[in-house]
């Protein structure tokens, strides 16, 4: 990160017990203040349910937070009251996505990303939807440019 100032780091820990949580974030926070405490800012951490912000807060309050929504129970309307309440960004798989959800999610303030999608048809569309990211295993801009000239 200190080679690439540009680069940014998503968490993908999978972990959901507040100990274990703790545990992670902590070693990652040490490990960030003996290198480089700046780099923190380009971490963010991907939680898998509401309460596990105040966990990771509890460590370090991280800029930028990713809420996946793969694992969560929750419905759409208490996504959306939780991005108003937080600030946290949403990320989401496709059978969660709607045109109705999206514009709430925008309308509360959330960037929004996808995954996974391997589709630039698909990637595509709901670019045109409103949705701002995508995750992916292979597909590039470049493909998306030669694909239907997106930004």
């Amino acid at each position: 990160m200190q080679s690439y100032p540009d680069a940014f780091i998503v968490t993908d820990t999978k972990e959901i017990k507040p100990e274990l949580v703790t545990q992670q974030f902590t070693l990652l926070t040490e490990a960030a203040g003996r290198r480089d405490p700046p780099l923190l800012e380009r971490i963010v951490p991907q939680i898998y349910s509401q309460d596990m912000l105040d966990v990771i807060h509890r460590v370090h309050v991280f800029p930028e937070v990713l809420y996946t929504l793969y694992q969560s129970q929750d419905s759409n309307e208490q996504v959306i009251d939780f991005v108003k309440e937080s600030g946290v960004d949403i990320t989401m798989p496709t059978t969660r996505v709607t045109r109705s959800f999206v514009k709430k999610l925008k309308k509360a303030g959330a960037r929004i990303y996808v995954q996974t999608l391997n589709d630039e048809a698909e990637i595509v569309k709901l670019s045109r939807m409103g949705v701002d990211g995508f995750y992916t295993d292979f597909v590039s801009e470049e493909d998306l440019r030669q694909f239907n000239g997106l930004r």
